[in-house]
């Protein structure tokens, strides 16, 4: 590898994302998300109802012409069947003409539970509609002992990864998250990303942790251990890309270009918001 691959003068594209979210209510209450509030917990506390398709067509209108990617994604909803899931892509799919990464595996097992229905009809409905690849969502902890504590009411990891894999299939393909933060523990971390290479991946996206009251050892990594952690999963999976999701806190234009160095392909800049 010459100077100029080792040490490239510019960072890795920013990719422009725009977040649908359907409802911020979700009955795993895993305790790093904030999708975590479970009406029906509380007495006398209202479901409200997801994000209606009329106020997504609306907003997708005006969608910013500098985001590339849309995300679909949510808390696990009762209320709502499969058909508006489906519906809400198809809206996406007429208004934006880029790639739409829909979903998880854990919103496709709670579809198959309350419908009773095969995972492949799912996704394969969901790529008709036009969705083209598959979230991490769920895969954020595929140690079982993490898993058992952050979301302890999630399928277990196994589970998840033959769920994912099933998006090949149907043209669905599935992407894979890793977390950065301080309780990540070497050997922890190790055993995530050799999980992460039993199979393959459209992408991997790096998630920054943010501060947690309950949980003050979710703090946000340091530069210098987020680089290691980006140099670490590229050196395991080379031929995969790997994007890091941009945290809450700005990085400066240095922070990028050592991210860049240490092995990011791009980074997930969110754009837009379309809530409920």
């Amino acid at each position: 590898m010459n100077i100029a691959e080792r040490y490239p003068a510019q960072a890795a594209p920013k990719v422009g994302v725009a977040k649908i979210t359907t409802t911020r209510q979700c009955w795993m209450q895993c305790r790093f998300c904030d999708f975590s509030q479970f009406a029906p917990l509380v007495f006398g506390a209202d479901i409200d109802p997801c994000l209606s398709l009329s106020k997504a067509e609306t907003q997708l209108k005006r969608l910013n012409p500098a985001v590339k990617l849309l995300k679909i994604r949510g808390g696990l909803s009762f209320r709502e069947p499969f058909s508006y899931f489906r519906a809400l892509v198809k809206t996406a799919a007429k208004m934006f003409s880029g790639p739409i990464q829909a979903f998880s595996p854990i919103e496709l097992y709670q579809w198959h539970r309350i419908e009773q229905r095969p995972i492949r009809d799912l996704l394969a409905e969901l790529r008709w509609a036009g969705a083209t690849q598959l979230g991490p969502g769920g895969g954020e902890s595929l140690v079982q002992p993490w898993r058992d504590r952050l979301s302890p009411n999630r399928l277990d990891a196994e589970a998840w990864l033959s769920l994912a894999s099933l998006g090949w299939e149907t043209g669905m393909p599935p992407s894979a998250m890793i977390l950065a933060g301080r309780w990540l523990a070497k050997e922890d971390l190790a055993q995530h990303l050799h999980l992460l290479t039993t199979q393959s991946w459209h992408h991997l996206e790096v998630k920054i942790m943010r501060p947690v009251t309950l949980h003050p050892e979710l703090e946000p990594i340091h530069l210098i251990a987020l680089c290691r952690l980006v140099s670490e999963i590229k050196e395991k999976m080379p031929d995969t890309p790997l994007y890091v999701n941009d945290p809450s806190y700005p990085l400066t234009d240095d922070a990028y270009l050592l991210l860049t160095r240490a092995g990011a392909d791009g980074f997930y800049t969110t754009l837009e918001d379309i809530e409920p």
